[in-house]
């Protein structure tokens, strides 16, 4: 196992994380994964074939023309991928430090310092911790820039789909996706996409934003007698629901903003950090037999 390959677990909880991208490469809970490894443009895919969960720091989603206006200024940012708009932040792509690593704990650690034309200066911590059969990850960024910015935090995990999989999660908001994958306008919620009593992930493309989440979701592979519930805590009252037609992966990505927040009411949730403010997260994933459950 290289050096930069992480592992956790307690027996029935195994993952695997990566420097590279401070990225999940697996995890899986009694030999079933609960997390699906695919292949992205990060440092991940790179290394060690494709990431399972990465980082969004210190934003996430697309930056409508790379630029955003602030106090009366423009800054702008180069693309950072495939996409023609910054995507992602930066996080994703970075190789991470390795603070500390025990059998059930881990620490990395990303600092980002600025490369005009972008302002952003910063440090991105990630705590992992295995208790029982939960997981916790929580995510942190601190301004180092001399500027007050826009900043926020986000998980990007990929979930196998399978024919019977099944999500539920509360929100208040549904908002439709314009040209170049951007958020359109909030309104009611399809039929196949409301999920807050329950629905099955359809096959048709998603990319979706949900907003005012209650932090709590649920996600069932009946084929597998497997459920896995997420909790995040505030500031994540947010989420995006990603898939491609037909794919066999979905992605349900907790965040403490909307998509392209910077060009949104309010930065859509964005929060101004001063030099030296932190914005910090956590995100807990349970995993249990549904038979359990009965």
């Amino acid at each position: 196992m290289s050096a930069d390959v992480l592992q956790l677990g307690n027996g029935a909880l195994s993952i695997e994380l990566s420097r590279f991208g401070g990225s999940f490469l697996s995890c899986t809970y009694r030999g079933v994964p609960i997390l699906r490894p695919t292949r992205t443009d990060g440092l991940a895919s790179e290394r060690h074939g494709a990431e399972a969960s990465f980082p969004l720091v210190p934003f996430g989603n697309r930056l409508e023309g790379n630029s955003f206006l602030l106090s009366g200024h423009r800054f702008a940012l180069t693309p950072n991928a495939s996409d023609p708009c910054y995507l992602h932040g930066d996080g994703w792509l970075a190789t991470w430090e390795i603070v500390s690593h025990s059998e059930n704990e881990a620490c990395l650690r990303y600092e980002h310092r600025t490369a005009l034309p972008s302002p952003y200066a910063y440090d991105a911590v990630q705590q992992f911790r295995v208790e029982a059969d939960s997981l916790s990850v929580t995510l942190s960024v601190t301004n180092r820039s001399d500027l007050a910015l826009p900043m926020g935090l986000g998980h990007h995990p990929f979930f196998p789909k399978t024919a019977g999989t099944r999500l539920t999660a509360k929100a208040d908001h549904f908002w439709t996706e314009r040209a170049g994958h951007l958020p359109h306008q909030s309104g009611p919620f399809p039929g196949d996409l409301d999920f807050q009593r329950g629905n099955r992930i359809p096959p048709q493309w998603l990319n979706n934003a949900y907003e005012s989440w209650d932090g709590k979701a649920m996600i069932e592979w009946p084929e597998h007698d497997l459920r896995l519930e997420v909790e995040a805590q505030p500031p994540f009252r947010h989420f995006m629901l990603y898939a491609p037609k037909d794919a066999d992966f979905f992605c349900f990505e907790p965040m403490t903003h909307l998509p392209n927040g910077h060009h949104l009411p309010g930065f859509g949730g964005l929060s101004v950090l001063e030099h030296g403010q932190s914005l910090v997260g956590t995100m807990t994933l349970s995993p249990r037999l549904i038979s359990e459950g009965r």
